[in-house]
């Protein structure tokens, strides 16, 4: 090689002298960075970010987009050494990624576990501030869900709630006031819609009212019952339910869960009978008794820590269970509901049970959300804290389409939570309206209105007594409603009966459907008997 050449090479200008604008090339990766942000949002399939999670996925968007930019600028610069090759690459680069990425990145809809437990009020769940470590996996997943503080169920009793649970519509409506009515086919189960959607659907109820002959085998690809047991534990439930999860293709699955715990007569397991109460040395409760006056407070103490100790049982099981989800690796994309029917009084209104007056007792039931994030990029945590907005049993039928990208039908009543929690329009102030209406168990007519700070009930039956008296209360001064405030606060208390006598008026302009009754078996019966429904 001659001097020339070598003097040549040696005044060649250095590479990074062919490097497009540095700041130049990070606005271009920011702007392609944008606009892939924007498509994959419009490529979800079902669900939303929440406020929480928007800043984690722009800046990982955002930082891989400005990335690829500059790498593409300096392989331009090295490669091409000329200032346009390095732009070209600069674009070429976070174009091509993100056009290979978008498509697969979006998850296919969700797997969804609806579970309820049957007479659970939400303030003995140590996730809701109880005193008690009842429930100390859900306190451990509070970190992924959503816990809604004021949830209430519609009414006090399964027969008037659940179908508020799995069809979106009210008491009045279903028209179910006893143990053998059927639920009209007029309204769409949960079940139905995912069904259509092309879900593998599978239901397992432990309450004898919930049976597929009552008809809430609906839109179930499989539907189990269990009329002969007194008892079916949760371990019991969840190992059915898997053993029908490991026949099925790799399509999403709705489980629609519904445990007999913690309902009377609390019977959980040995250890978690003295759990809450280890100075207990007598028999669990074994039948349904209602008591004239309250018992003596060692007996009291030992039907609330067996009570305690039924939903400690349960939570120890949803540990079991999510471990096992997690073993077979769906539960990274299954959306988890939880709620209850209604809840159980001790005594702070005078009786045990529920069936009654629709105090907090009765119907402040948990509901609690787990959100899987709609994309894999970014690794976005669970949306998760607590939402202190009115919601009750008809929302979650709601909550749940609009999650997954499902339209309701006219029969849904409720409103969803999802913009409570992703944002978006709130619409009005959220009124819960409940409706208690048995013939069978009873005779009740009763209707109430809950905001966040106050609540109206109006008796219009309370089994013979005649004129029942209309209740009032403070929620916020007044939490275990021991003072009603008809009188002493009349002109705010006729404010909120105005806001449920509207609320009467419209749901009873929605009509109600013709009920059907079925023929109950010995064996239903006989639970029903079991779980002190039916006298002998």
């Amino acid at each position: 090689m001659d001097s020339t050449t070598e003097q040549t090479i040696d005044e060649r200008p250095p590479w990074h002298s062919f490097l497009a604008s540095p700041a130049l090339v990070a606005l271009l990766g920011a702007l392609i960075a944008g606009g892939a942000g924007v498509l994959q949002l419009r490529m979800l399939r079902f669900g939303a970010l929440a406020p929480s999670q928007t800043p984690v996925f722009w800046a990982w968007f955002l930082g891989l987009g400005i990335g690829l930019a500059l790498a593409g600028a300096i392989l331009g610069a090295l490669a091409g050494r000329r200032k346009v090759v390095s732009f070209v690459l600069a674009a070429v680069f976070p174009i091509a990624l993100f056009w290979l990425l978008l498509p697969g990145n979006v998850r296919e809809r969700p797997h969804v576990l609806l579970l309820v437990t049957d007479t659970t009020r939400s303030d003995h769940l140590s996730v809701y501030g109880y005193e008690k470590k009842t429930t100390p996996f859900l306190d451990s997943y509070a970190d992924r869900s959503v816990v809604f503080t004021n949830s209430v169920s519609q009414g006090t009793h399964t027969i008037v709630s659940t179908p508020s649970i799995v069809a979106s519509c009210y008491p009045s409506e279903h028209g179910i006031t006893g143990y053998a009515d059927v639920l009209s086919n007029r309204f769409t189960l949960i079940s139905e819609y995912l069904h259509e959607y092309g879900y593998n659907t599978y239901g397992y109820a432990t309450n004898p009212h919930l049976s597929p002959r009552n008809g809430y085998g609906q839109g179930f690809d499989k539907y189990e019952h269990d009329p002969g047991w007194a008892y079916t534990p949760a371990e019991k439930v969840n190992d059915r339910f898997f053993a029908w999860l490991s026949e099925q293709d790799e399509d999403p699955f709705f489980g629609f869960l519904f445990y007999i715990d913690p309902h009377n007569p609390y019977t959980p397991p040995p250890a978690f009978q003295t759990l809450f109460d280890p100075e207990w040395k007598g028999d669990p409760i074994s039948d349904w008794k209602h008591e004239w006056g309250e018992p003596e407070p060692a007996k009291l103490k030992n039907m609330v820590a067996q009570y305690d100790g039924a939903i400690c049982y349960w939570d120890s099981e949803l540990r079991k269970m999510f471990e096992r989800l997690e073993a077979l690796g769906v539960m990274e994309n299954t959306m988890f509901l939880y709620t209850s029917d209604h809840g159980e009084e001790f005594y702070e209104h005078g009786y045990w049970g529920h069936n009654k007056l629709p105090y907090e007792s009765s119907v402040g039931v948990p509901f609690i959300v787990s959100f899987p994030p709609p994309i894999d990029f970014p690794p976005l945590p669970r949306v998760h804290g607590t939402v202190e907005e009115v919601v009750s049993n008809v929302d979650v039928v709601p909550t749940l389409l609009e999650y997954l990208r499902i339209e309701p039908d006219e029969t849904a009543r409720g409103r969803s939570a999802v913009p409570l929690v992703f944002g978006g329009e709130q619409g009005p102030e959220r009124i819960a309206y409940g409706e208690e209406i048995l013939k069978r168990y009873g005779p009740y007519d009763i209707r109430s209105v809950r905001t966040k700070t106050h609540k109206y009930i109006k008796v219009f039956q309370y089994e013979n007594i005649a004129n029942p008296p209309d209740l009032f209360f403070d929620l916020v001064e007044d939490p275990m409603e021991q003072r009603n405030l008809t009188t002493e606060r009349a002109e705010e208390a006729g404010l909120h009966e105005q806001i449920l006598d509207l609320r009467i008026a419209e749901v009873s302009g929605l009509g109600s459907v013709e009920v059907d009754t079925v023929a109950m078996d010995e064996a239903q019966l006989e639970r029903l008997k079991a779980l002190g429904y039916l006298g002998d």
